[in-house]
């Protein structure tokens, strides 16, 4: 995932001309099609000189779609991206997402726009101004109802750099944990507990609060969250608990993962949290 927090921007003569269209070409959104996705036709670059196909989602007023993780109902967008052959396609990131819902039943999403960065690695050598690039893509929108929605998105990506620069939805994308603020874990290999912990000084905004993205065979004791970290004296601690279920690790050894979020603001700082259990072995095939 990207290690950033400041504004990401893309390569392009203006905002406007900077999205492809979705096919067909005169799809809107509108009551029956709540969702429009298309792809920017330049190639995205972050501080740290990555580079990203980014696929944007444009949402009708009062719909939304889901984070990686959707809460207690729906489900995250997906996308199959196709690229010349000696491109290298990263698994997707998402930005912050909103806390929807109420205490009964909490989801993560967007509203209004969500642009959904892959990072992607260029061959070696010399690589051609413009490439073609496809993506089936498919997500779940809902407002008082839901439905599931797709389109195969075609355009032409120009992968030279061009000035001026313009910026891209201002969403924060979540970056590592700074070194002043720590996360560990307690308990055993079949249960535990996640410690976030740091002095007030490193968390700009509050509330303080980690939201899961739970990885198969890991479940969260409090559901799906968000998890409000407690602030005594001058340290901010957040302490969430997990069972492991090996028997669900399809995937491979499990790992704790989701979110430290600041404040409330869609631009306020958040930090990724990933880590592999200690001396928990995948799971037998």
């Amino acid at each position: 995932m990207i290690g950033f927090q400041t504004m990401l921007i893309v390569y392009g003569a203006c905002a406007a001309a900077g999205i492809a269209l979705m096919i067909p070409q005169d799809a809107t959104t509108s009551a029956t099609n709540p969702v429009v996705a298309s792809v920017i036709p330049y190639i995205v670059a972050a501080s740290d000189d990555a580079q990203y196909v980014v696929i944007r989602f444009k949402i009708e007023p009062q719909w939304h779609i889901y984070w990686s993780n959707a809460g207690d109902s729906g489900s995250s967008p997906t996308v199959k991206l196709s690229m010349p052959t000696g491109w290298t396609i990263g698994q997707a990131e998402f930005p912050r997402p909103q806390i929807l819902g109420n205490t009964q039943e909490r989801n993560y999403g967007y509203e209004n726009s969500m642009d959904l960065m892959i990072p992607v690695v260029a061959p070696v050598g010399d690589v051609p101004a413009s490439i073609s690039v496809s993506a089936k893509v498919d997500w779940f929108v809902c407002k008082q109802t839901c439905q599931m929605g797709s389109a195969t998105l075609t355009t032409q990506l120009t992968t030279e750099p061009k000035k001026p620069l313009v910026p891209l939805n201002p969403r924060v994308y979540p970056s590592k944990l700074p070194p002043s603020i720590r996360a560990t874990l307690e308990g055993t290999p079949t249960s535990g507990t996640l410690v976030v912990t740091g002095p007030t000084s490193s968390f700009v905004v509050q509330p303080v609060r980690f939201i899961p993205d739970p990885t198969a065979g890991v479940q969260f004791s409090d559901g799906t969250g968000p998890f409000l970290a407690v602030q005594s004296g001058n340290t901010v601690t957040a302490r969430i608990p997990f069972t492991i279920h090996l028997e669900d690790a399809v995937d491979g050894p499990p790992r704790i993962r989701g979110l430290l979020l600041t404040g409330e603001r869609e631009t306020d700082p958040a930090y990724r949290i990933d880590m592999a259990l200690p001396d928990v072995p995948a799971r037998a095939k």
